[in-house]
């Protein structure tokens, strides 16, 4: 008999319970988002100045893109803190001591207000955004 073939198969037959362990066991999956409150897509305010878009991606990261199109400044931030109820969520992204945050009610998928807060703790700015 061929010894290639017999430790080929004792590997197989000892790493199988393993890979079987780790295919099936639940708490070694990715964890998916179970919330599907978090608002999505772009956003923009009446003057067409602010463009946000939030995205979700497959991983549960939530990523909030700011963009000022006058200024043609823009800002990438991940990893929300979340707060609120059924009836109104709130994400705080932040970016050193400013905090930007969105504040989306389920009952209305077309709307998000974004509030941007300085390190003294001014609202620098407050915008309804409507959904493009």
């Amino acid at each position: 008999m061929n010894i290639k073939v017999i430790a080929l198969a004792a590997i197989l037959g000892f790493s199988a319970p393993a890979i079987t362990d780790i295919a099936l066991n639940t708490q070694t999956a990715v964890a998916m988002p179970t919330d599907f409150v978090r608002p999505t897509g772009a956003f923009v305010d009446n003057n067409q100045e602010w463009v946000v878009k939030l995205n979700l991606d497959q991983f549960g990261i939530y990523t909030y893109e700011g963009q000022n199109i006058k200024k043609g400044s823009d800002l990438t931030l991940k990893n929300s803190e979340m707060s609120g109820n059924s009836q109104s969520y709130t994400y705080t992204f932040k970016n050193e001591n400013y905090k930007y945050i969105i504040t989306y009610q389920p009952a209305d998928t077309k709307h998000i207000r974004l509030t941007v807060v300085n390190p003294q703790g001014s609202t620098i700015l407050n915008k309804l955004m409507a959904k493009v």
